[in-house]
């Protein structure tokens, strides 16, 4: 179906495309501007081979505008967020300064601002970033998503449990503890395995930090960088570009913290560990809603936690935290995951942190500063993680502190075996 229209959006207007798939049923033209808020998706996209070929794939429905009504409404349906394609929408693809050009011509008129209010990504200008974000999937489809893996983490936990408790008891009576056997999954199957999934995430899309990546090679291989490279004058790139595996990065850590704030209260960690993981997972949403720092999530939420999932291994033996007396049973994993973790940390945490966090300070503060649109909305929060990234900074000294003596009283005991 497809007939000639006139929008103002587009001038000359392509024709109207009705793509249908298995999923959906294509309604009458007259149905569909008459019944916006029940259409699988409404964008006010071109009629190009790419566009229609993405929303074949997720199966929705592709109608070009032909009202200014339709071009200031969109609708998404709830749906999980489960694939790296889920996250993908190409009319968020494009460079932030480009979006921003058509957004400064909204502040020109309250008339302008009611005819234009959608950029040619098909961005609401004038929307609440702390509800609709970067632009990417709905606040709906997110907390669907997230509601839907903390209950997968609950489940591997306990498929965790009754293979400890039926496969692995027999190799030492601590074992037969059913609490000891649920600290261990805990560590295992939630802590363990949700930090492995965020790293292996970062780790097979670093394509999108290639740039500080390359910069940091440079830099210490080299003893030379690229001016190109990490620019202050491409700081909008860094701070306001959305990159789909960093929202589905965001996302994941989000859900590891929801289910390790119910952990922590339920096993009494403590207050400290409480605030902790309030503050990451106001860090983590924050990276979805109001949508900011995709370009250094993937540094912060998967490559740096990759000491940490180390750590929750080795937290098995901690006398307070982990199962009293296990670092009789197995002294030398407790030093094998001490030497990794130590290991690991130097390079994550002592090397490539305060590199990294250097150039997200400066990036951040010029974003705080400039007066770019997408910087609306957005400086509040910009703050808060700035802060939290100089306090977590400065946590990293105490950290090398306690490492250094726990260090030597492991070997002490270590040379006594």
């Amino acid at each position: 179906m497809s007939s000639s229209i006139n929008c103002c959006c587009h001038t000359p207007m392509p024709k109207l495309q009705l793509v249908s798939s298995s999923n959906v049923v294509v309604q009458p033209l007259e149905a569909i501007f008459y019944r916006v808020k029940q259409c699988a998706r409404l964008r006010c996209y071109s009629s190009s081979t790419s566009n229609q070929s993405w929303i074949q794939r997720g199966g929705k429905l592709c109608v070009e505008c032909s009202r200014s009504i339709v071009c200031n409404v969109v609708v998404q349906t709830m749906q999980l967020l489960l694939t790296h394609q889920s996250f993908v929408y190409p009319h968020l693809l494009n460079r932030p300064d480009k979006d921003d050009a058509n957004k400064r011509t909204t502040r020109s008129s309250s008339t302008t601002k009611k005819n234009n209010n959608v950029s040619h990504r098909g961005v609401d200008l004038n929307s609440n970033p702390y509800l609709h974000g970067l632009g990417g999937p709905t606040l709906p489809s997110t907390l669907l998503t997230v509601t839907f893996y903390v209950g997968v983490l609950f489940i591997v936990e306990h498929v965790t449990r009754y293979i400890i408790g039926t496969y692995l008891i027999h190799l030492d009576p601590i074992l037969e503890i059913e609490v000891n056997r649920h600290i261990i999954a805990r560590h295992m199957a939630v802590d363990f395995f949700s930090l492995v999934v965020c790293a292996t995430v970062a780790i097979a899309n670093r394509r999108v930090c290639t740039e500080i990546i390359t910069h940091f090679f440079d830099a210490t291989i080299n003893g030379k960088t690229s001016p190109l490279l990490m620019n202050k004058e491409t700081y909008e790139e860094r701070i306001f570009a959305y990159h789909p595996a960093a929202q589905r990065l965001t996302l994941l850590f989000f859900t590891y913290q929801v289910k390790n704030m119910y952990d922590t209260i339920y096993w009494n960690d403590g207050i400290e560990f409480v605030l902790h993981h309030i503050l990451a997972g106001a860090a983590a949403w924050g990276g979805m809603y109001p949508g900011c720092c995709h370009f250094y999530a993937l540094f912060y939420f998967g490559f740096s936690e990759i000491s940490t999932a180390i750590l929750c291994l080795l937290s098995n033996f901690d006398p307070k935290y982990g199962v009293a007396g296990l670092e009789d049973v197995f002294p030398r994993t407790k030093l094998f995951l001490g030497a990794m973790f130590v290991t690991s940390f130097v390079i994550c945490r002592l090397i490539l942190w305060p590199y990294a966090t250097y150039y997200f300070a400066r990036d951040t503060m010029l974003a705080i500063k400039s007066n770019v649109p997408r910087a609306d909305g957005r400086r509040g929060y910009l703050w808060v993680i700035y802060c939290c990234c100089v306090g977590l900074s400065l946590i990293q000294v105490l950290f090398v502190v306690m490492i250094v003596q726990t260090g030597k009283e492991e070997i002490a005991k270590f040379m006594k075996l």
